[in-house]
């Protein structure tokens, strides 16, 4: 094997490489020719076409991304290369999403190439030739997406680190929430969560739940709507319930633990009604998980 996928916590690497990125080794005999890096920003993973074969799919991602290319060493067949890259992702316990060979026409009928440039800045694939992968890595709590593509001259090597959703961190005080339900009527509470498919307060909701108290103690006559939202995983009656639950229970713990009146608010659920992001992806399915305040 050439090629040596490294998970280290953190994501971080012994051998602190210059060039490579610190997850994922090149193949050997590889020459790096460009690398970009941006801190944060935003990322579509590439996951095919739709069906009219026209417009490319994908899964939108954020966080701190790579793109390095590299050229592929001449004696080497895309396939040799790529499935090296294959075999190193699943020994490392990640998670093929998608793959495709484009010398079936799996990536895309016509004009795939420059499709695949704009849409993921994938430069290896032609329309003839490639073969393209996407695997998602968990370690800890860091997630990271990997983007692989090998063509007849290139390879891309695209890493994407996602920043956890469950950090704890109340992104909204009370001063800001008072302030969103002013202007819009409602507002997202940031910062609670809840246990995998229950009702089940975490710990770490206590900040973002402490500002909740704020602003109804420093509002006295405020009254709200608590409506918990889901995704759409899992039957629409088991969201719809766990969603009422879920906004109960935050009723319930601002009464019990911060001496709110229960009489001020009104626990409903709305399940996977109200999305605010697509379902088909992690990042999306944890904004629709939410609680929001509504000003009755």
């Amino acid at each position: 094997m050439v090629l040596s996928l490294l998970i280290i916590p953190g994501f971080s690497s012994a051998r602190k490489p210059l060039t490579d990125h610190s997850l994922i080794a090149p193949y050997e005999g590889s020459i790096i020719k460009r690398k970009n890096v941006r801190a944060f920003d935003k990322y579509n993973a590439f996951t095919g076409m739709d069906k009219s074969g026209k417009q490319p799919i994908g899964i939108p991602l954020e966080g701190k991304i790579t793109k390095i290319l590299y050229k592929k060493p001449k004696q080497r067949s895309i396939l040799e290369i790529f499935r090296n890259y294959q075999a190193a992702v699943k020994k490392a316990g990640a998670k093929i999403l998608y793959t495709c060979n484009q010398e079936k026409n799996e990536c895309g009928r016509r004009y795939v190439a420059p499709t695949m440039q704009k849409y993921s800045g994938i430069y290896s694939i032609s329309n003839l030739k490639g073969r393209y992968l996407l695997a998602r890595i968990k370690q800890g709590s860091n997630t990271a997406y990997v983007a692989i593509a090998v063509g007849q001259t290139f390879t891309d090597i695209h890493v994407i680190e996602v920043k956890s959703m469950d950090t704890g961190k109340v992104s909204l005080n009370a001063a800001a929430l008072g302030k969103g339900l002013d202007s819009l009527g409602f507002v997202i509470v940031e910062g609670i969560y809840f246990d995998t498919g229950k009702a089940t307060l975490k710990t770490n909701s206590a900040a973002a739940l402490k500002e909740v108290s704020k602003l109804l103690t420093t509002r006295p006559t405020l009254k709200v709507y608590v409506v918990g939202h889901t995704d759409m995983k899992g039957g629409f009656s088991q969201n719809q319930t766990l969603s009422k639950q879920r906004a109960k229970a935050v009723v319930t713990e601002l009464v019990s633990k911060y001496g709110i009146d229960r009489k001020r608010m009104v626990g409903y659920g709305v399940g996977p009604l109200a999305p605010q992001a697509t379902n088909n992806s992690d990042n999306g399915r944890a904004m629709n998980r939410r609680v929001v305040l509504v000003a009755r």
